[in-house]
Order: structure tokens, then sequence, then C-alpha cells
């Protein structure tokens, strides 16, 4: 089975510091370079040729990258489903030049209380991720709202949901996970967090939540399908073994008259010694890192794979419903418009 997914980290840059997040402040990944737009686009021609279906633009801030507009565009043409998840902050300067090119766009919010998102995030951008959310609905895109819950914040997540009722965007609502000294949530925030799945613009990968109560990751009988499932690649061209978060092996792509030999790499015996010991290395106990998990649990058929299943047909539920609304939205709206309240922020 080819990998499905490729998570490509276009820059370690970001203008936010996310508390549950050291990417951007990382020390090896300040001096990092990011990659040209031909390199990146050589790539996505190899990862076609690999087999990959889902091309994920990821950071950093990825919208940081100056040539995104470049390489959405060619990832489009190249018939990848697209995804890219942003802090919302940066969005205005760019929505135009990328309408219609990110199948699933997503902005990044935890709480409706400013002086809570600035504590979380290090800086003042609640009024531009709320603009982002209209502006994105404006061009006829279908934006959601990716929501962490940490032990702080999954008590205010219910004022998210009402704000994504309003708004008219789905709720991707998930439990932070074990990275760079995160605390996890507990059993009242699990169960928080189980009663808000439950409700309309929500949408919970059960399978995670089962995987999460479980222990995580279990190296003596590994669900992690890291490398197996997924491609990581990071913005300065290299190859990234088992994954970005644990990894310990950086393999530089190599490009010769505009063709890149990632595809060729990915099936060397060098990647694929590893991918045989995908999840069982020590740093792999216990490991929650949702970022490969949701590809892993695409096989073999177990209790995760089934719940991944329901969890994902309530996310086609939820957009097919939220597309509805928004069309009979619009009808409504061009005979009386009504203006979004915002009491809960």
């Amino acid at each position: 089975m080819p990998p499905v997914m490729c998570n490509y980290y276009l820059t370690y840059k970001c203008n936010s510091r996310c508390t549950y997040c050291d990417i951007p402040v990382k020390p090896e990944n300040i001096r990092i370079r990011e990659s040209s737009p031909e390199v990146v686009i050589e790539n996505l021609a190899a990862l076609k040729r690999l087999g990959v279906k889902i091309v994920d633009f990821t950071g950093g801030e990825p919208l940081i990258y100056r040539h995104l507009p470049q390489v959405l565009r060619a990832a489009r043409e190249m018939g990848f489903f697209t995804s890219l998840a942003n802090t919302g902050t940066l969005y205005p300067r760019l929505a135009r030049q990328i309408a219609g090119l990110v199948d699933d766009l997503k902005f990044s919010l935890s709480t409706t209380d400013r002086q809570e998102y600035e504590a979380e995030r290090g800086i003042d951008g609640l009024d531009k991720v709320l603009e982002s959310i209209r502006l994105a609905q404006s061009l006829g895109e279908k934006p959601s709202i990716i929501a962490t819950a940490t032990p702080r914040s999954i008590w205010q997540m219910e004022k998210v949901v009402k704000l994504a009722q309003e708004l008219n965007v789905v709720v991707l609502l998930g439990p932070v996970f074990d990275y760079c000294g995160n605390e996890l949530l507990h059993d009242q925030g699990l169960a928080e967090l189980e009663r808000l799945s439950r409700m309309d613009n929500v949408c919970v990968n059960w399978a995670f939540v089962e995987f999460y109560k479980d222990g995580g990751n279990d190296i003596r009988a590994p669900r992690c399908r890291a490398i197996s499932s997924t491609i990581v690649i990071s913005p300065d061209d290299h190859l990234l073994l088992p994954c970005y978060h644990m990894h310990d092996e950086r393999l530089r792509i190599q490009h010769e008259s505009g063709r890149s030999n990632l595809d060729d790499l990915w099936h060397s015996m060098q990647v694929q010694e590893k991918r045989r010991a995908e999840g069982s290395w020590g740093f792999c106990q216990g490991c929650t890192i949702w970022c490969y998990f949701e590809t892993s649990f695409l096989w073999p058929p177990d209790k995760y794979f089934w719940l991944n299943l329901k969890s994902k047909g309530r996310w086609a539920l939820e957009r097919f419903k939220q597309q509805a609304r928004a069309g009979a939205g619009g009808r409504a709206a061009a005979r009386s418009p009504q203006p979004v309240s915002m009491e809960s922020k």
C-alpha cells in the first residue's frame, strides 16, 4: 500500500507562539531555510508518482511561505486533495490569491475570550481570525475551525462551538497530544470533549479519543504507520524519518534535470528498513501525536479502523450540512441580511 498523505512543512516560521507548539522556537528549526517553489513542485510530482492522494501544507504558519499560491496551484493541477491549517491572522492578505485552491481550509481557534486567546497564542489575533473566516466564506470557501483542547481550553470549547454554529462552520475538536511537555487531558476533560462531540457542527475523531484513553502507541504491538502512510518533508527539502515530531533521520532529497528523486528515495532499502520498524522505537511508546494516526488507522481493520471510519462519515455529514445551510443562508441573506451575533466573544 503506498503512502496516503504528505505533511509538507513549507516553513517553520510562525507569527504566533502557541503554548502547545515549539516549532517556530526550536533552536534547530530557526536556521532552516525554505525551499524554492520549483523544488516543492518537483517533490509534488514525485508524490504523485508514489500514489499520494492528500497533501497537507503546514508549518509553522504556511501563509508565511511567499510562494504558497504557486505551489497550491500546482497541487490543484496535479489532482491532489489539499489541506491547509493556519492561524487565521495572515489569511486576509493572501485570501484572494489562494481562493479555490484549498479543499480543506482550517483556521485554528480554541477560545472566544480575547485574554485567553492572547495567553495561549502570544498575540492579539482573535478579531483577525473571525475576519478571516467570514472572508473565506465570502470567497466561496467552506472553512472549518480546528480547536486544540488543552486542560485549560477544553472548558471554553462550548463557546467556540456556539460561535461555529452562528458562523456555519465545522469545528474539528481534538485533545492536545503529548509533545514538548504538553499536559494531556484528564478524565474530566475527556468527558467534556465527548459531551461536545454530540453537538451540531462538531467533529471529533473517536478513534483518536479511544487511542488517547488507551495510553497511545504500544511499541510491543505498534499501531503507528507513520512511514507507511505519511511522507514528511521539511522546509529545507529533507525526508524526515520516522516523522517530524520524533525524527532521528533526515534524508536529503536530490533534484536533477527538473526531477525529484523523492519517490526513489522512499522505495530505497534505507527507508524500507526503517519502515519495518515504525512505531517500535523507545520514543514511540505512549505516543499520541495525531498527525500520523489518522492515516495509520486506515488499516488493518480493528476498533480504531472502524471508529476512524465512523468519524469520517460524521465529517462528511457535517460538511454536507454546512454546504446546505450556506445555500439556504445565501438565499435568505438576499432577502434579509442578518448579522452574526458577537455575544460569545
